[in-house]
């Protein structure tokens, strides 16, 4: 049989329904026109014809697949039911809606971030090459020129390496001047990469030789924002370092990775780069390698050859590689550099989301078994009339089916707008966001969740139908389908139900936790009513220390002179940016003498004008700050933090310590102590750190402008950039924020993560709750009579609240008692996610215990409330 004639089948019986009556029709008239009456006519022509009634039924029968046939009729019942209760159908797809779209929603990313393949070709064989030195800290230190090429010659791994380094130049040729950011690459790079451009050509080795004349390539972002897509791009010259540079192609749309580039160029045509002592010095690592490693090669092989180079390089270059400082080369497959950081928080929050779909299937499940047993007699009515016990399973099968698809349908929506809301959440981690978008994939997602929650809420309370006896009929129902074991079904799902609530609620409580001691941490400046903007001046226009130092004189004393700002500083840094990267060196101490293979005291460095300390309210603890007399004919001066002076000089006075930057060639004085600050997180360490004054500085092109205001900052920066331009009408100014703005966002991802895993949480709570009470309500209804009697017989209220709360209590205890187990293991997942808190903190354990234990009592009450107002008089009537 067909499908095609199966669901033709009401047309295709009309129409032989209305044959028919055409051939009756005939038949009559015939026997009309033979002389015959019109009744003996028409029962002349039902004789021969025969009873069209049976012929339909027959074909009717014959066009019809039977296990088809079952399932739709099983479904048209399904609707009616749910239709007759319309408040449990609500319920019911509101809830399984809700559950089925927070984890779609999830998923959405997930697909999009963790599932979706790379575009590059092959990126399985793509490794991003890092060198580190560990013993000095934890960020990777690059990579020289030499070395770059050193790995390439010897390595017996990988097909290529590809060098990498971003920078930013003024480009000038557009409507206006424009700061860009540029990756300046080598030839290989894109080959490496396996990427094809979606015009032009990309950059080839032909492009680097030192003669070759200057090429861009644009990024696909940066041809679609600042030129429409405009085919004719190619073969447009712009200015950059004072040279032409053609437009030779567009890239395809590629995640922002390493750095979200507008423009990417050959290693020949920056000015940095192709800087013969750049090229020269080993010890000048500032670049970034990816390589592609050969056919059949494994990370093992990989990291093996790579540790064997390190090792011959070190022997081969003892000064450049000191073995205190622990160098050594690693890498990381690329699909793992762009995912590490999204991974394990969304693989958190898709379990957080399973659980509550759990959750939400076990309460469900119990509330359906409820509602079965007001229906115990209509089920054994139709077991009398014949249907089997497979039929009633299958039917309440069907009908949770049915809610779980509507739930679906209601979750794939949640979905839509979930993940649209998740998408700058997702950007924070990786640069993968703009891959996020519903496909194919989700849908098949959302189904394949529908039709299990489907089949977790249905199964049990259809097979508790399906054992539903003739029995029933003869009392009544309630009572007789209130088995021990039943009763037992439904304390256990309600035991599951808090097990759940309990991990969820661990892990929301250890996330706000984490959050809270992480808002509690003094930064050691004030974020309120600072600016910042960046300010990267063009490299060949400012290449003398005194033009730029006059530059930004100007910038200073113009600023500090408009209405609001209370002052003005420049500095490298900005604190609490976390996309800037460190500025970690080694300082030599005067009257220190080194051991041999030791290494130097490693600090961190910023590059400050003299109100740095004022603008970002930092205190000198000791000495002096700097002042306009610390310039670059005056004695070179520095200030210390406060864990550098307690660390290298715990029981004398830094002031007037010397200390070198370059081997003892030339000291500089410590005229001062600040206080230590958190600049680079709120949860990095204190580290020691060393200022310098910005008029003794080799150079500060790239800078950052701070002005603190008595006003809001943001309504000061238009004229901070338009005094900036007055001065240099071709300087850009970028990255206008407010440090409250970068304090807020280094705690925007775990503020979003707590507050997600708190509403599951909520939800959770909320659902356990409603679960425990009713089911002691359905429990206290099953007993009525009894309690009444007992009343009536003499037992004190005070006896049927305590008996009603330890049967509501029990498998709430139980449930605890499983959660804190199974959390003790869970927990552990999110260590890396926590800030100065311990994924199994007693505390929170036994707080999150209490709280779950006194709503759920709460919980209780109410149906206890109910036991002990029971009239005896009327449950003895009854009875």
């Amino acid at each position: 049989m067909s499908l095609r004639r199966f669901f033709k089948r009401r047309l295709s019986d009309a129409e032989v329904g209305l044959e028919m009556e055409n051939h009756l029709t005939l038949e009559c008239d015939e026997n009309l026109a033979r002389g015959m009456s019109e009744e003996e006519a028409r029962r002349q022509a039902y004789l021969k014809f025969g009873s069209p009634q049976r012929v339909r039924e027959d074909l009717w029968r014959r066009n019809s697949i039977a296990p088809l046939e079952n399932i739709l009729r099983d479904v048209r019942y399904a609707c009616r039911t749910l239709r007759r209760s319309p408040g449990y159908a609500f319920m019911a797809i509101l809830t399984l809606g809700l559950g089925i779209g927070a984890n779609a929603a999830i998923f959405v990313v997930i697909n999009g971030v963790l599932l979706r393949p790379l575009p590059y070709a092959e990126p399985g064989q793509i490794v991003h090459v890092e060198q580190t030195a560990a013993r000095v800290g934890t960020d990777p230190i690059g990579f020289s020129v030499p070395e770059v090429e050193e790995y390439r010659q010897l390595n017996h791994v990988f097909s290529d390496l590809a060098e990498y380094h971003s920078m930013t130049f003024t480009l000038l040729g557009a409507k206006v001047p424009e700061r860009v950011s540029t990756g300046v690459v080598s030839a290989n790079f894109f080959d490496v990469l396996g990427v094809k451009p979606v015009l032009g050509r990309l950059i080839t080795p032909a492009d680097e030789s030192p003669k070759a004349e200057p090429v861009l390539v644009l990024s696909y972002a940066y041809w679609v924002k600042n030129f429409g897509r405009d085919p004719k791009i190619l073969g447009r010259m712009f200015e950059m370092n004072d040279r032409v540079h053609t437009v030779v192609g567009v890239l395809p749309p590629l995640p922002e990775y390493p750095d979200a580039n507008d423009v990417y160029m050959p290693t020949t045509s920056c000015p940095f780069r192709s800087n013969p002592k750049m090229i020269a010095d080993r010890d000048m690592r500032m670049v970034t390698v990816f390589a592609r490693m050969k056919p059949g090669v494994t990370a093992t092989q990989a990291q093996s050859d790579l540790a064997t180079i390190t090792n011959r390089l070190a022997l081969s270059y003892p000064k450049s590689y000191p073995a205190g400082a622990g160098v050594m080369a690693q890498m990381t497959g690329l699909e793992q550099e762009l995912t590490h950081a999204a991974r394990p928080t969304f693989l958190t929050l898709l379990g957080a989301a399973v659980l509550v779909l759990l959750l939400a299937c076990a309460n469900l499940a119990n509330l359906a078994i409820s509602r079965q047993l007001r229906r115990s007699q209509e089920t054994a009515i139709r077991m009398a009339t014949g249907a089997s016990s497979w039929d009633i399973f299958r039917q309440l099968l069907t009908e949770s089916m049915v809610v779980a698809l509507a739930g679906g349908v209601l979750g794939l929506g949640i979905a839509a707008v979930g993940s649209k809301l998740l998408i700058a959440y997702a950007a924070r981690m990786t640069p993968l966001s703009g891959e996020i978008h519903l496909d194919g994939r989700v849908f098949l997602f959302v189904a394949a969740l529908s039709v299990i929650a489907g089949v977790m809420f249905g199964a049990l309370p259809g097979f508790v139908a399906s054992r539903d006896r003739l029995s029933v009929l003869t009392g009544s129902g309630e009572r007789s389908v209130g088995s021990g074991g039943v009763t037992r079904a439904r304390q256990a799902l309600v035991a599951v139900q808090v097990t759940l609530s309990f991990v969820l609620l661990m892990c929301a409580g250890l996330m706000l936790q984490s959050l809270h001691k992480l808002l509690s941490v003094d930064p050691g400046f004030k974020t309120a009513n600072v600016l910042s903007m960046r300010i990267s001046l063009d490299w060949t226009k400012y290449a003398k220390r005194t033009e730029l130092n006059q530059f930004f004189h100007q910038v200073l004393s113009r600023v500090t002179g408009l209405p609001g700002v209370e002052s003005a500083a420049v500095s490298v840094m900005v604190p609490l940016n976390s996309n800037m990267g460190t500025m970690t060196g080694g300082v030599q101490l005067e009257g220190r003498a080194l051991n041999p293979g030791e290494l130097m005291p490693q600090v961190d460095f910023e590059l400050a004008s003299p109100d740095y300390f004022r603008v970002l309210g930092v205190p000198i603890l000791a000495g002096r700050a700097f002042t306009d007399g610390d310039t670059e004919h005056s004695p070179a001066v520095a200030i210390v933090n406060a864990r550098m002076a307690k660390h290298y000089w715990p029981t004398e006075d830094p002031i007037g310590r010397h200390v070198s930057t370059d081997n003892g060639k030339t000291w500089i004085t410590v005229v001062g102590v600040a206080s230590s600050v958190h600049q680079y997180g709120l949860d990095k360490d204190l580290k020691e750190g060393i200022y310098l004054p910005q008029d003794q500085s080799p150079s500060l092109t790239d800078a950052h402008l701070l002005v603190r205001t008595r006003v809001d900052p943001m309504h000061t920066a238009n004229q901070i950039a338009d005094v900036i331009h007055q001065i240099d009408p071709h300087q850009p100014v970028t990255e206008i924020r407010t440090l409250d703005q970068l304090r807020s966002a280094q705690l925007g991802t775990p503020r979003v993560t707590a507050t997600l895993l708190g509403l599951f949480a909520a939800l959770a709570l909320f659902i356990t709750v409603v679960g425990v009470s009713g089911t002691l309500a359905l429990a206290v209804a099953h007993r009525t009579k009894e309690i009444g009697i007992r009343i009536a017989l003499g037992a004190p209220k005070g006896e049927i609240l305590h008996n009603v709360l330890v049967r509501g209590m029990i498998p709430v205890i139980a449930g605890i008692a499983a959660g804190a187990i199974v959390a003790m293991f869970s927990t552990r997942l999110l260590a890396s996610m926590l800030f100065a808190i311990r994924p199994d903190d007693p505390l929170t354990f036994g707080s999150i215990a209490i709280l779950l234990a006194m709503v759920a009592l709460i919980g209780c009450a109410i149906p206890a409330r109910s036991a002990i107002r029971v009239d005896p008089i009327k449950a003895l009537r009854t009875e």
